[in-house]
């Protein structure tokens, strides 16, 4: 039963075709340009083919989908649609989506990055596809935005220090998406976060510890940094990104009990921290 892996060529896909790789699970990885490595160096596994696929002009999804019964899925709105007609031609039984807790956050009025998720999410309802929906908060790995200020400056400006988010390790988010393939398309909607709900000066402290060295951290005026965003944010998520870290600044949010579908205890920040202190230092 192969398993096909979309965005392979990404953080949290390349962890997920990894973990399957590692089960001897039959895996197919396909993304919009095959990477000469994955991320963290790794290179893709051996025997792994990969296909060509675009989630947002789908065209190649049939040579992609063929002999496929189940898909870990990025929410790409643009093409969703028809993907998941040639999925539900091909006889695709089970979707694992990676959706986002910002869902949850938004509820009363969805921003373009909960908007986003949604539309897939209920895109995969229509298409009578059985789904798993994974909706993880933010993930540990987004802290490497600030490597290249440390390493540089030994420092770290933002806006809202004391903004709060509940970061995930990645490894943790790929193991959840792993079982849910055993575990079948049971309409299952997993919200996922890491053990702590840590402000970015948190952060900042354990990747200094990790480190074992000081990292300044210095606030900067928002507007400053949405145009520092600007140029490589589209500018519908700078305001929606900015918006979140003004309400979330000195508020810790909720951690959900990952445990129970790990079956061990969440990694956390700190822990990741340290697995990745050669990208700080």
């Amino acid at each position: 039963m192969t398993i096909l892996v979309t965005g392979a060529g990404g953080r949290i896909g390349a962890t997920v075709l990894r973990q399957l790789y590692e089960q001897g699970r039959p895996v197919r990885a396909a993304g919009r340009t095959q990477p000469a490595d994955l991320p963290g160096g790794a290179d893709l596994p051996g025997g792994v083919e990969w296909v060509e696929l675009d989630l947002a002009a789908p065209t190649s999804a049939a040579r992609a989908l063929a002999g496929v019964e189940q898909v870990f899925l990025y929410a790409q709105p643009e093409g969703a649609e028809q993907l998941l007609k040639v999925a539900a031609d091909a006889g695709l039984r089970h979707i694992v989506l990676l959706s986002s807790l910002a869902i949850d956050h938004d509820a009363g009025q969805p921003g373009p990055i909960a908007r986003q998720h949604l539309l897939v999410e209920r895109a995969i309802e229509v298409s009578g596809i059985g789904a798993t929906v994974l909706r993880p908060g933010a993930f540990a790995s987004n802290a490497l935005q600030w490597a290249a200020q440390i390493r540089a400056e030994g420092r770290v400006a933002m806006p809202y220090p004391d903004t709060h988010s509940e970061p995930v390790h990645p490894d943790d988010l790929a193991q959840v998406a792993v079982r849910a393939f055993d575990d079948g398309p049971a309409g299952a909607v997993h919200r996922i976060t890491g053990p702590q709900s840590l402000s970015a000066r948190e952060q900042v402290r354990a990747i200094a510890t990790a480190i074992n060295g000081p990292i300044e951290v210095r606030e900067i005026d928002p507007q400053t940094y949405a145009q520092q965003l600007a140029a490589h944010v589209p500018a519908t998520f700078v305001r929606s990104l900015l918006d979140y870290q003004r309400e979330r600044d000195g508020q810790p949010g909720p951690v959900y009990d990952v445990a129970a579908l790990l079956g061990r205890p969440a990694r956390s920040f700190a822990t990741w921290a340290t697995e990745n202190v050669t990208s700080f230092s």
